[in-house]
């Protein structure tokens, strides 16, 4: 147990614990800083969520095979352009009915929103892109 704890641990038993002092609730103490410690510095991307709207389209299964076929070709177009870094379907048990994911190489909407655009699916409204941007340390998505 380390003596930061022990103020914590004091208040949860209720006791005072030997040869600590009890702290006050609106002080929280700070961590301890390492003098080698840089800042995390970050890399950012666009997420795309692609949900299944309640109104999306029925399209007979010849149509929906070849509306799936252009969607790949999409996907592998925009990974061959260096512009899509990972994409693939979810199993989606939140009950949003969230299809897939693309993680863009963008830190812009406005660009994430025109590469995706001509995706088939997206175009007839069949899957609704929901963006966020994601920051992750800098370097470690490749």
């Amino acid at each position: 147990m380390t003596y930061r704890f022990l103020p914590l641990v004091s208040l949860v038993l209720g006791t005072a614990v030997a040869g600590a002092e009890p702290t006050s609730p609106s002080a929280p103490t700070a961590p301890a800083q390492h003098d080698d410690a840089a800042p995390i510095q970050f890399d950012q991307f666009i997420v795309v969520l692609l949900v299944r709207p309640a109104n999306a389209p029925d399209v007979s299964k010849e149509e929906l095979d070849k509306l799936q076929k252009g969607h790949i070709a999409n996907i592998r177009a925009l990974a061959a352009e260096g512009k899509m870094l990972k994409a693939g379907p979810f199993e989606d048990y939140s009950g949003r009915n969230v299809r897939g994911m693309f993680i863009l190489a963008t830190d812009s909407q406005e660009k994430a929103r025109e590469w995706i655009s001509g995706d088939p699916l997206i175009k007839i409204g069949r899957l609704v892109p929901e963006f966020l941007k994601w920051y992750v340390e800098k370097g470690s998505l490749k």
